[in-house]
């Protein structure tokens, strides 16, 4: 079966540091996979070049069959690979539902002149009710909780309908109940047939959420496996936790 995501051989320094070192992986379709690894291993960068925000100085991405490689995140976006990131991107100027309708590819003249399709603007609202943000739809995303606005983040990203979502360390910064609700939004989507790549630090979270697990070192991929594997593995115990 042909992977929905493969990356193979990709590189990428920054002057003297090697971020990213001749690292290949694959993402199976339908898959929760987790991609995890100690501070500076990578994951970050490696998250930029797959959706076009860097281009790797050697190396391949392949999308859905297609060859991706350097391609810019708007293309992406528009093929079905979205992606949040550490810190939600959201226009804080615009209102929560405003957001979700620029989001789905529509400009800034088109939103003021509410040259919106009824469908967008339909889907718009069904993703507010799904994401429990239709009570603060009109206020500014600068006045959202931080927590609101990640919420908002991930919304925005399923305008598009995609096929594979990146997260971006979802749980960092928000509190237990966000985290678990951040995670029934991850599963109802891939119920649904969105297939996941995420990062991020919170082992429990990864643990009883995410498989496979794909674990980087120093820019390169050293093992991937299911959570237990990982757990008990020798390679990720020396260079993620430390024994």
């Amino acid at each position: 079966m042909t992977a929905l995501l493969e990356v193979t051989d990709a590189t990428k320094s920054f002057g003297g540091t090697r971020a990213v070192d001749s690292c290949s992986f694959a993402v199976q379709r339908d898959t929760v996979t987790a991609l995890i690894g100690p501070n500076g291993s990578g994951k970050t960068t490696l998250f930029n070049l797959i959706t076009g925000y860097l281009r790797p100085d050697s190396g391949q991405v392949r999308f859905n069959g297609r060859e991706v490689t350097g391609l810019d995140a708007g293309t992406l976006y528009r093929r079905g690979l979205s992606r949040t990131f550490q810190q939600a991107r959201v226009f804080p100027q615009l209102s929560v539902e405003e957001n979700l309708v620029v989001a789905g590819g529509y400009s800034w003249r088109q939103l003021l002149t509410r040259r919106v399709s009824r469908a967008d603007r339909q889907r718009a609202g069904r993703l507010l009710e799904e994401f429990r943000l239709a009570p603060v739809a009109d206020l500014l995303a600068s006045e959202l909780s931080y927590g609101q606005r990640k919420l908002l983040e991930f919304a925005a990203v399923l305008m598009s309908d995609p096929e594979l979502v990146l997260l971006d360390e979802p749980t960092a910064g928000v509190n237990p109940v966000m985290i678990e609700t951040m995670e029934r939004h991850i599963r109802q989507r891939h119920a649904a047939g969105v297939t996941f790549l995420i990062v991020e630090h919170d082992m429990t979270f990864v643990m009883r959420l995410c498989d496979p697990v794909i674990v980087l070192d120093q820019g390169k991929r050293i093992f991937t496996g299911s959570p237990d594997e990982v757990q008990t593995n020798s390679l990720v115990l020396d260079a993620y936790l430390g024994s």
